[in-house]
């Protein structure tokens, strides 16, 4: 009886773990602009970077949303349509959304799609 409860709480638990085991799952990698790859590949975890890759990728002026106010780390791009992508990077212990639209080689605006 006490083996029989062992298995069946194994393949209980078995069966939790691969029935929940998609939400940690990558997505399909999205092509992304080399200017979006390399404005990415400036954010190392330091508000600073944030300001300097802003700085360096939007037009003058661009609003930023606070952008440059978090330490952003770990890029990733969710969806691409047209000449914006939806990017999620990490903050801390939450992750921050923000839609960056492209023109020129140069973002041109940015919408804060909040945080998770």
């Amino acid at each position: 009886m006490k083996k029989t409860l062992i298995i069946f709480s194994a393949i209980t638990m078995l069966a939790f773990y691969t029935s929940c085991g998609g939400k940690g799952e990558k997505k399909a990698d999205v092509k992304v602009s080399t200017e979006m790859q390399d404005f990415m590949n400036n954010l190392n975890g330091r508000a600073a970077s944030v300001k300097i890759a802003l700085d360096d990728f939007g037009v003058p002026g661009i609003d930023r949303k606070d952008m440059d106010m978090y330490d952003l780390a770990k890029p990733e791009v969710l969806e691409a349509k047209d000449n914006c992508y939806l990017m999620r990077a990490t903050s801390g212990m939450t992750k921050r959304s923000y839609n960056l639209c492209w023109k020129d080689g140069k973002i041109v605006s940015v919408e804060d799609k909040g945080m998770e």
